[in-house]
């Protein structure tokens, strides 16, 4: 880009765009003896179109043990997994953004979407010595789904 004199990001990128035109893409490579946008018109065929489900695979991934009691934390919230994984290690995948539609797999097969757990529930949920839930009536209620408050 000869005599380039530029100052502002603005006028950088407009010379840029211009320079990508008019010039990059119209002259003929050495090594192909086709523009890059001759070639690739070419072989535009072999542009395929995005899968539907293009976000899911920009999930986060997160590696947790399925707990006893079927629970599972992930970034301070609680969820319930499903009982043929107890003490398994499973992975999580989920958005930031979507705390609300989490995926568990287990050895590379999908077991759906866990439910977060609903503490107000689960508080006066409780156990005797043969494991039969004993539900107590409990003034405290905690917010759906946060074991910890966030400290700001």
């Amino acid at each position: 880009m000869p005599d380039f004199s530029k100052d502002t990001l603005q006028e950088i990128n407009q010379a840029f765009k211009a320079w990508l035109s008019d010039e990059y893409h119209s002259r003929k490579h050495s090594s192909t003896g086709k523009s890059p946008l001759a070639r690739f018109v070419d072989n535009i065929e072999c542009v395929r179109s995005a899968p539907d489900n293009l976000k899911d695979h920009f999930r986060k991934v997160a590696r947790r043990r399925v707990n006893k009691d079927r629970t599972i934390v992930l970034d301070k919230r609680l969820y319930e997994g499903p009982v043929e994984l107890i003490g398994k290690q499973v992975e999580l995948f989920f958005h930031e953004e979507e705390r609300d539609r989490v995926e568990i797999r287990y050895k590379l097969k999908s077991y759906g979407i866990l439910k977060q757990v609903d503490l107000n529930v689960n508080c006066r949920v409780k156990r005797d010595k043969n494991n039969d839930p004993i539900i107590s009536g409990g003034n405290s209620i905690p917010q759906s789904g946060r074991i910890w408050e966030i400290e700001s």
